[in-house]
């Protein structure tokens, strides 16, 4: 078959997205599929086929469609919301780049959110199926990121952003022949708040290339002396979501009754500069290390004794499986999906997302007591080798392609 793997979002990227692309892109291709990738940019500067080298500048199509759209919504939408409608101007760009590169050639369109989905769902053939694997939920992710900011969590649910991405949800899923979820917690977002019926649905754990990851774990890399310190990992993007802040607080207790103990945190984003400002704010600045963007994940974790994930809101992300199959003892809080990545005591720790008391007493008992963290770090690997598998995971999406194709007509 040829596929196409699309999302709305910028790569490469940092992240879980890219991650699940790539290592389903290479699972299918062992199987003897073609699959190209089809994507914005990273800055967001035009579109383009990932493998194939092939752009289209946003500058080419952008001053068009924002003039209709700006005489449509004048006449028919006053006083539309500013952020609505830019998104909107985004999305019909993204869907004529789509359209530009040719996507009725493809058995399988494969959409990575809810924003793709819709638009491929406009441009597609008759003889396409479209798929649709959903990562995140984009009316939850951005209410955890207006809380951070200050903003009440019913006085967000009654704004029209709120309204707006409830109806993108819905329609994102809604004209998919077959849509994947990777937890049961997003598929129960999406059945009780975006009235999804069930059987639209299947659940799909992520998978990752296992034999690969443990290859890398074993390159050399260059990371800051330890001074014999055992190292706290943190991989994440720098996001509201992700909780850093909370993190930093719970280290400021950590610091109080130990000083054994370093904190990696590697990634960037949007927070970079307010979290060192922060971190030296608390004086966590010989503690608490930036490590930047980083393409060694697995070799630093090889280097780390304890990983640890504060989000607010995730769904299934490729650190903790990561960590996991490194064989790491886990620290991770209960939001979104991720109760249904650890058992507590088992394979993990579990807090309460947002609890800088409870990550503080994880840390600290991981910290604490030997026994636990190796044993937990050795349960969690015997889980992660089992459960994380990349061929598992191709062979029950390579089910639901055979079930769209078998929709595609009606």
């Amino acid at each position: 078959m040829r596929i196409l793997l699309a999302t709305y979002w910028g790569l490469p990227s940092v992240g879980g997205l890219e991650k699940y692309v790539l290592q389903l892109k290479r699972g299918l291709e062992a199987r003897g599929h073609v699959v190209d990738i089809f994507c914005r940019l990273p800055d967001d500067s035009g579109f383009h086929m990932l493998n194939k080298g092939l752009v289209l500048a946003k500058s080419y199509i952008r001053p068009m469609i924002s003039a209709k759209a700006d005489t449509y919504f004048a006449n028919h939408l006053p006083g539309l919301d500013h952020e609505v409608k830019s998104m909107e101007i985004d999305k019909y760009c993204y869907e004529a780049a789509a359209a530009h590169f040719s996507p009725a050639i493809y058995d399988i369109i494969h959409t990575q959110d809810v924003i793709s989905a819709r638009a491929f769902a406009r441009i597609r053939s008759a003889h396409t199926a479209l798929v649709s694997t959903i990562h995140g939920c984009l009316s939850t992710e951005s209410l955890a990121r207006h809380q951070a900011d200050g903003v009440a969590h019913d006085a967000f649910r009654r704004t029209p952003l709120w309204y707006y991405y409830g109806l993108i949800e819905h329609l994102g899923v809604m004209q998919n022949h077959e849509t994947i979820m990777p937890t049961e917690w997003l598929k129960g977002i999406m059945s009780r708040d975006f009235q999804v019926p069930d059987d639209r649905m299947t659940t799909v754990p992520n998978g990752m290339d296992i034999e690969e990851f443990l290859l890398k774990m074993n390159q050399s890399t260059v990371t800051p002396d330890t001074g014999g310190k055992k190292v706290i990992l943190c991989s994440a993007r720098f996001d509201p979501v992700k909780g850093h802040f909370h993190l930093l607080r719970a280290l400021v207790r950590l610091k109080q009754v130990r000083n054994d103990w370093v904190c990696w945190l590697a990634g960037n984003g949007q927070l970079e500069g307010r979290m060192k400002e922060q971190a030296e704010a608390y004086g966590l600045q010989n503690e608490v290390v930036f490590l930047g963007n980083r393409e060694d994940i697995p070799a630093l974790l090889n280097q780390s004794d304890i990983f640890v994930l504060p989000s607010l809101q995730d769904n299934h992300p490729y650190a903790i499986m990561e960590a996991h199959v490194a064989g790491k003892a886990v620290v991770v809080s209960n939001a979104g999906g991720i109760p249904e990545m650890v058992a507590h005591e088992k394979t993990g720790l579990i807090f309460p997302a947002g609890n800088d008391q409870d990550l503080f007493g994880n840390l600290l008992a991981v910290l604490s007591e030997d026994d636990l963290r190796r044993r937990l770090g050795e349960q969690s690997k015997a889980f992660g080798l089992q459960h994380w598998s990349l061929p598992a995971m191709t062979e029950r999406i390579l089910a639901i392609y055979e079930k769209a194709l078998q929709k595609r007509w009606r």
